[in-house]
């Protein structure tokens, strides 16, 4: 997302560039030529902020001026961990959790919320697959388990995922994940149900998603 400043600077030096040709051509040139100047900015700035936020997702863009999926809305998550309890010698059952995803055509925040925690990104890069009719979207995330939690039996850690989409390109209407942390625990989740509504708290997402 380019600011305005960085906008006039790039107009600048192309009005300055534009300017030296039409001088070395012999083309009379004035400071009334600069008079739309302003104006070009500000139809600059509209122009990068339609794209950034609207544009981007509209069907009449995609595929040829945007190459971006629109994730955008709440899903419902079931996670599948690997990890084996060594008290019980047993997998953990499937957790059901909630993904709120906030989404510009540069931007994207991903909230997953469960029962016991949080996890938000702190990078990630969005790149159709080999196949050319999906997307791959990797991830690197911080998660937060609650107060009560940490230091008896969950802690703060980071981990990286991969995420998938699948069915419509642009508006896929499932995702599924592969992760793993540093606290040496894999797993994959499962992607569905999205609600155009972005929640950000779990018992929030569970009462109006299920």
């Amino acid at each position: 997302m380019f600011t305005r400043l960085q906008i006039t600077a790039a107009l600048a030096v192309a009005t300055i560039a534009w300017g030296a040709v039409l001088w070395l051509q012999g083309t009379p040139i004035s400071w009334d030529h600069l008079a739309p100047f302003t104006t070009v900015v500000g139809v600059l700035v509209a122009v990068t902020l339609a794209m950034e936020h609207l544009l981007w997702r509209l069907h009449i863009f995609q595929g040829w001026l945007f190459d971006r999926p629109d994730l955008r809305g709440t899903w419902k998550v079931t996670i599948h961990p690997e990890w084996i309890n060594p008290e019980t010698g047993e997998k953990v059952p499937p957790i059901t959790a909630y993904a709120g995803i906030v989404q510009t055509f540069s931007k994207l925040q991903i909230q997953l919320m469960t029962p016991e925690s949080e996890s938000c990104l702190l990078a990630h890069a969005i790149q159709p697959t080999l196949c050319g009719n999906r997307f791959n979207v990797s991830v690197v995330y911080a998660n937060t388990p609650g107060v009560e939690l940490r230091g008896v039996r969950s802690e703060r850690h980071v981990g990286a995922a991969t995420i998938s989409t699948h069915g419509p390109k642009y508006k896929p209407d499932s995702l599924t994940a592969e992760y793993w942390t540093d606290r040496k625990t894999v797993g994959r989740m499962a992607f569905e149900g999205r609600s155009d509504k972005v929640y950000s708290r779990f018992e929030d997402a569970k009462k109006n998603l299920g």
